[in-house]
């Protein structure tokens, strides 16, 4: 099995063992626009529940688009500058993670906004979103989304945890709580 190394892991493992210090530190991109699309990162952590050679690795811990505050966006999202943090802002209250990068779409690249994706979420309304933002919820593809949408309307909470639980890992349901509307 395979394990991957973060790049910052990578970098103090380079620096511990080596006599030459590094001649240029990397940098998170600042996720500002800039006119110039912005660099895929060089390693993609997998997605939750992957398999195979990669070892799966849980979402970062994801701030809500619609009530966090400038700290909590800029604690949550790495390298993440005051003038996305108001794009963020600007367009609340975000109803579809759609939504979300059709807006930040006007500013940055596609890849810039799924690393943004990583970090934040827009709360899910199990009955009454779409698939890309039910596929928010940890361990939940497209096919999984489409799949409780058909199975649509939840009579509550308890009822959608119940069938998200047929597809996914009990530690995703859990995870899953703190994404759904209230």
């Amino acid at each position: 099995m395979r394990k991957l190394i973060s790049l910052p892991a990578l970098l103090l493992l380079a620096a511990c063992s080596s006599a030459e210090p590094p001649t240029e530190p990397a940098s998170e991109p600042s996720g500002e626009p800039s006119g110039e699309p912005a660099a895929a990162p060089a390693q993609e952590e997998p997605a939750p529940g992957v398999e195979g050679d990669a070892v799966a690795a849980p979402r970062a811990a994801s701030v809500n688009l619609n009530t966090a505050t400038d700290a909590e966006f800029k604690a949550a999202v790495p390298g993440l500058g005051d003038k996305m943090v108001h794009e963020f802002e600007e367009y609340r209250p975000y109803v579809s993670i759609v939504q979300f990068r059709k807006e930040m779409g006007k500013y940055v690249d596609a890849d810039t906004i799924a690393t943004y994706e990583r970090y934040v979420f827009v709360p899910v309304a199990f009955n009454d979103c779409d698939a890309d933002t039910l596929a928010q919820l940890p361990g939940v593809d497209i096919d999984t989304a489409n799949g409780l949408i058909a199975k649509r309307p939840f009579a509550d909470q308890a009822a959608f945890l119940s069938a998200l639980g047929e597809s996914v890992e009990p530690a995703q349901v859990e995870a899953a709580k703190a994404m759904l509307a209230q």
